[in-house]
């Protein structure tokens, strides 16, 4: 029962009524099965919204970035195996995947396919692009497309610190001239492919004396496809924009950072003018740097919350199949598949799907969570749309114990119903069983569920 008293609300709900309600709502849930992030099946290309804050399809449709690293999926899968990829991809709700089209190191056979295809008539020659080749990463673009899945294609990934894990070493040696004209021929060869956002660079940032090793693929692609949007991928601690200057051809923007207060570098990316839609594009995966189901949870709704468009998850192996990789891992990538990290993503791409994402402010002056919001990895983030008619807020765990935390319903535009939805489970706690008033605080507690070993939760807040 809630009472409320000088203006002040408080959760007063005995224990043993929070467990009944939680078990009650359980016993009720749906069987879970992931539905598309998108909703319908999108009108790629996309472009940016008019408020500059999101994508959208052809037909203005706002497209929620879910998106997968699948860094090797051209060279290193079978072909049906790329054909399971992608349609578990697909029914787990995940909406764009991020792709190398030339592999270096991180392949069995690089940087050929698995049947052999090499992408260069001459080695490392990028002036003599092998048509067989391009067109069998033609083929596995276009699965994707047919499955509504987007892909972000870096053309040349340059590796990490310019080393031997890219390409950035031979991009040197070929020339400006030779790079011009390699953009030019991909752009032109997939520029038919709709479902395409082009990925400059890769894990790097080159310095001034170097920078035509990005700029001249850049502009090269731009040349022969004006259409489609075009990002960069540079060197960990980056956003797209803040490592390349925002040049013309740059029309999206993205943040790699390992911060371990991720939402820190997402809102200093929010208030960058001019505005450019931004997502998450790289952070920790799972099953690498000692990652928990927690954090990788955590890196990705704080970027939802944090003014990001979408964010991209990561495992170890399914970025690099069954080629050699950097961490040794006891999972295949099959199996992968199915891990906590998959189905945490499919359950944030149900969420988010199902509410105005694309219309969340993020509450940087703590306006809505007034109290109990933490600190460091236990931060809690949270945002709001104009109207006031929806907030969401992330809950991330500390410990096993329950979290209050206090919210301003004054921020909201009528009265409210307030639900917990669990990240990790079909499950959802209504936090009363009527509307709460839009007049004074509200202390939440976070429910308790001694099933879970981690206690994060998503409150999202309706007004009517």
């Amino acid at each position: 029962m809630n009472s409320h008293s000088a203006g002040v609300c408080q959760d007063t709900t005995s224990e043993g009524a929070r467990l009944l309600m939680f078990k009650i709502t359980a016993l009720a849930a749906l069987a879970f099965t992931a539905v598309p992030a998108f909703g319908a099946d999108p009108a790629f290309p996309l472009k940016k919204s008019e408020n500059g804050r999101f994508v959208v399809d052809q037909k203005g449709r706002p497209f929620l970035v879910v998106g997968d690293s699948a860094w090797s999926l051209i060279v290193q899968p079978r072909e049906e195996d790329i054909d399971r990829y992608l349609a578990d991809r697909a029914r787990k709700g995940f909406t764009a995947v991020l792709v190398n089209l030339l592999e270096h190191k991180f392949c069995t056979r690089p940087p050929n396919t698995r049947a052999g295809l090499a992408p260069f008539r001459k080695p490392a020659d990028f002036s003599t692009p092998n048509p067989d080749y391009f067109d069998f990463a033609h083929q596995v673009v276009k699965k994707a497309n047919d499955r509504g899945i987007a892909v972000r294609l870096c053309p040349s990934y340059l590796g990490y610190g310019g080393g031997d894990e890219g390409w950035f070493r031979e991009l040197k040696a070929a020339g400006q001239e030779s790079l011009r004209s390699y953009g030019r021929f991909v752009g032109q060869r997939f520029r038919d492919l709709p479902n395409i956002v082009w990925v400059t660079g890769g894990d790097y940032t080159p310095g001034k004396s170097d920078w035509w090793t990005v700029a001249e693929i850049a502009e090269g692609i731009h040349e022969a496809d004006p259409i489609h949007l075009m990002t960069g991928h540079f060197a960990p601690g980056t956003s797209a924009a803040g490592a390349s200057g925002a040049p013309a051809w740059l029309t999206l923007n993205t943040v790699y950072s390992y911060d371990k207060a991720l939402f820190r570098p997402m809102l200093a990316e929010y208030q960058r003018r001019p505005i450019l839609p931004f997502v998450l594009l790289e952070t920790t995966y799972e099953n690498e740097h000692n990652s928990t189901p927690e954090e990788i949870r955590r890196q990705a709704y704080w970027a939802m919350l944090s003014g990001a468009c979408g964010q991209f998850f990561g495992n170890n192996p399914i970025w690099h199949y069954d080629g050699p990789g950097l961490y040794p891992v006891n999972v295949t990538w099959q199996q992968a598949l199915a891990g906590p990290g998959s189905r945490d993503m499919a359950r944030l791409s149900q969420l988010f799907g199902g509410l105005r994402w694309y219309e969340l402010v993020p509450d940087r002056d703590h306006a809505l969570v007034t109290d109990g919001h933490g600190k460091d990895v236990a931060t809690i983030v949270s945002a709001r749309t104009p109207d006031g008619k929806l907030a969401v807020i992330y809950v991330p765990a500390s410990g096993s114990e329950a979290r209050r935390l206090t919210v301003d319903l004054g921020q909201l535009s009528g009265s409210v119903s307030a639900r917990w939805h669990s990240p990790v489970r079909e499950t959802s706690v209504a936090v009363s069983a009527g509307p709460l008033g839009n007049r004074g605080k509200y202390t939440f507690t976070t429910p308790t569920d001694k099933t879970r070993r981690t206690n994060d939760w998503l409150l999202v807040l309706k007004a009517r």
